[in-house]
């Protein structure tokens, strides 16, 4: 922790004196493999604040990340702008050319070969050896590129931007904005002041990273492998989440212990934050204030679109807790008869030594709590963009019912922020009058599911609820994927991207975790049928698939069910 907020400081201050002043507040900084700052690549940044309004960029960049290519599209903008700021500024900065050339050269020595000639790891060694003079292949078309991606230093902002899309446009397809788009993309940046004026701000962090699939569904996030590797400070990183999710349930030193424990293997380098929501007692980050205004509109689109299914879902609450209750009702003593589990009846009790006769209790009444604490575990990630009142609602049908039947239940959320996995609990253990909160669900951001289930299973360490068995219920799409990448290992010495493989073989070995600390894990997958494989691999048989989210209550409620005809067998 000490370590990489040290590093963190230095990552910055490159980045001010690339900029020649203080008040440049960077979003990303710039580390190599082992997590070191990258002076060219800060440097680079820098000089990009001091050379341009670099806030004009922001609606550019902003409507990239809201693409499944976003991560691409922000390298090839990036490798055209280091040119032009290269260009500009080595004349007058002599140390420029040294320091451009050791990290190219650092670049190739780490890289390894490169795969798809058309994506970034391919365009990044060529251009390192460019940079270097040092013979290579690269065929027709990285040529045309790279060629046209030596912007030149004389181009002003709205000149790069133009040039930027037209590349996209012709070498990878990505469509040309409308007129109406570049309008949107021209305010989005942009806020009013009392004056009348305008004044640029910088993009939120959150939509910065958020992705969404063009059918709105679940499907692949956009791999952000950045030109320049950013990472975004931890001091604006922390404050940032807590202006848009709560402040955090956890003091510094309990944060940095669980941090210790918890981000190590393949999670190492990412952050957690533990929150109930609680708004910190200041006003938003600029950068953050749009999100927070955002999130507050989707919570109480979420509570007008249960009130206008009101019937419906009434129905549904009546129908999924009397199934429950019926499930109780046949573990109920009947007529005094015996069961293994329940209340102890003392007169009985020498049975059970002298006649090995386990049958001494009396089973819990429906209307008494029972032996079952029950985690409901929501997808918090972007994927979940378009559907998140019917999740909202469903979630609260899962809690309300869970509560009539007197059965504990925590219901939370979770997504990821450059490299922060945040699990934000909104109706915990012995709160009933807590439902109300599940329809305070957002999406956005990415998941890093095997985090997330590390720190789910932590939370039920720190605090496991009032019964003595758990089960933990997940809503997923199967489809791990974070922007933040693996790193580096002696069996993988370049790292991977926390996706598909990769990301399917954590979650399950956390899974796998859970149960051996007796956690009964299950999940309602909702995905596409190319993730059902992962799902079956991840979760085994303990899963239950839906094809529409207003199927979620009624899928929880058979998990739960099943989860109590097992009690006392």
């Amino acid at each position: 922790m000490e370590r990489q907020e040290l590093q963190n400081r230095r990552a910055v201050n490159q980045i001010w004196n690339g900029a020649g002043r203080y008040d440049v507040q960077p979003e990303q900084a710039a580390f190599d493999e082992d997590g070191d700052p990258e002076l060219y690549l800060n440097t680079v940044m820098g000089l990009a604040h001091r050379d341009y309004d670099f806030a004009r960029f922001q609606p550019m960049l902003h409507a990239f990340q809201q693409q499944p290519q976003g991560g691409l599209y922000s390298d090839i903008f990036w490798l055209g702008l280091e040119h032009a700021v290269y260009k500009k500024e080595s004349p007058r900065r002599p140390a420029l050319e040294s320091l451009r050339w050791q990290h190219a050269r650092r670049l190739l020595a780490v890289s390894g070969e490169a795969g798809d000639p058309r994506q970034i790891p391919a365009l990044r060694r060529i251009w390192a050896s460019r940079v270097l003079g040092q013979p290579h292949t690269e065929d027709n078309w990285q040529t045309a590129l790279l060629d046209e991606l030596a912007f030149a230093p004389e181009l002003d902002e709205q000149q790069l931007i133009h040039r930027t899309e037209e590349l996209l446009y012709r070498y990878f397809r990505r469509a040309r904005r409308s007129i109406t788009d570049r309008q949107w993309a021209a305010w989005a940046g942009r806020s009013l002041t009392k004056g009348g004026g305008v004044r640029f701000i910088k993009p939120n962090a959150l939509r910065a990273l958020s992705h969404t699939d063009s059918g709105g569904g679940a499907g692949q996030a956009p791999k952000l492998l950045s030109f320049l590797q950013g990472r975004t400070p931890e001091p604006i990183l922390r404050r940032y989440v807590e202006d848009c999710f709560g402040v955090s349930m956890l003091t510094p030193s309990e944060l940095a212990e669980a941090e210790r424990l918890l981000c190590t293997g393949v999670h190492k380098n990412c952050r957690l934050h533990f929150t109930k929501g609680a708004p910190p007692d200041r006003p938003p980050a600029p950068n953050a204030a749009w999100d927070a205004e955002h999130f507050r509109q989707q919570r109480a689109k979420n509570r007008a679109y249960y009130q206008a299914h009101l019937a419906e879902n009434q129905m549904t609450l009546h129908q999924l807790t009397q199934k429950l209750q019926n499930v109780l009702l046949l573990r109920q003593d009947d007529g005094g008869a015996g069961a293994r589990a329940g209340r102890l009846q003392p007169g009985l009790a020498w049975r059970a030594a002298a006649l090995d006769d386990e049958q001494v209790f009396l089973r819990r009444s429906p209307d008494e709590p029972e032996e079952l604490s029950v985690d409901i575990l929501l997808d918090g990630s972007a994927s979940q963009n378009l559907q998140q009142e019917k999740l909202a609602t469903q979630a609260y049908l899962i809690a309300e019912s869970l509560t009539r039947c007197h059965i504990p239940v925590r219901v939370s959320f979770f997504c990821s922020v450059s490299g922060c996995t945040v699990l934000r609990i909104l109706r915990d253990f012995g709160h009933p009058e807590e439902n109300g909160a599940c329809f305070d669900y957002t999406a956005a951001g990415w998941n890093r599911d095997g985090l997330a289930l590390r720190a789910a299973g932590d939370l039920i360490r720190y605090a496991p609820g009032p019964a003595p068995r758990h089960l933990m219920i997940l809503l997923t799409d199967a489809s791990p994927n974070d922007s933040r990448r693996i790193p580096p290992t002696a069996e993988n010495p370049l790292g991977c991207a926390y996706e598909d493989a990769a990301g399917v073989v954590d979650t399950a070995a956390q899974v796998r975790t859970l149960q051996r600390q007796g956690v009964r894990v299950s999940a309602v997958f909702m995905g596409e049928d190319s993730s059902a494989g992962a799902a079956a691999q991840i979760y085994g048989k303990n899963m239950a698939r839906i094809r529409g989210m207003d199927q979620l209550a009624r899928a929880a409620g058979r998990l739960i069910q099943n989860e109590i005809r097992e009690l006392g067998d």
